[in-house]
């Protein structure tokens, strides 16, 4: 009995302590995203750019940066597709070098 009251006010302690966040949005990860231009298609990990681009569009948003992972500079882009209307998102797609490495989207609200 007493440990479980204990556990009990630990937790009840450590809840009290978090801040609250009334809104936050965890980017889910996928393998394969359907563009909002063109949802009968897919886009998948691996891709090429050019690839991409023939299936999604030109992105909304584009950004490029260099990392330099291992000892070697290597070119990252992240392109922003927004999905506008009832269910608002935004989807990223990550590129390192030439080649589609992660695919994360968004709700927006």
């Amino acid at each position: 009995m007493k440990i479980s009251f204990a556990i009990g006010l630990s937790l009840a302690l450590l809840l009290a302590a978090r801040p609250l966040v009334l809104a936050q949005f965890t980017p889910l990860s996928f393998n394969a995203w359907r563009p909002y231009k063109n949802p009968d298609s897919l886009v998948q990990v691996g891709m090429n750019k050019g690839q991409v681009l023939a299936i999604a569009g030109k992105p909304d948003r584009e950004e490029s940066y260099y990392q330099e992972p291992r000892g070697r500079l290597l070119r990252v882009s992240d392109w922003y597709y927004v999905k506008t209307g009832l269910n608002h998102e935004t989807a990223l797609l990550k590129f390192s070098g030439d080649q589609l490495v992660s695919i994360s989207v968004t709700p927006i609200q």
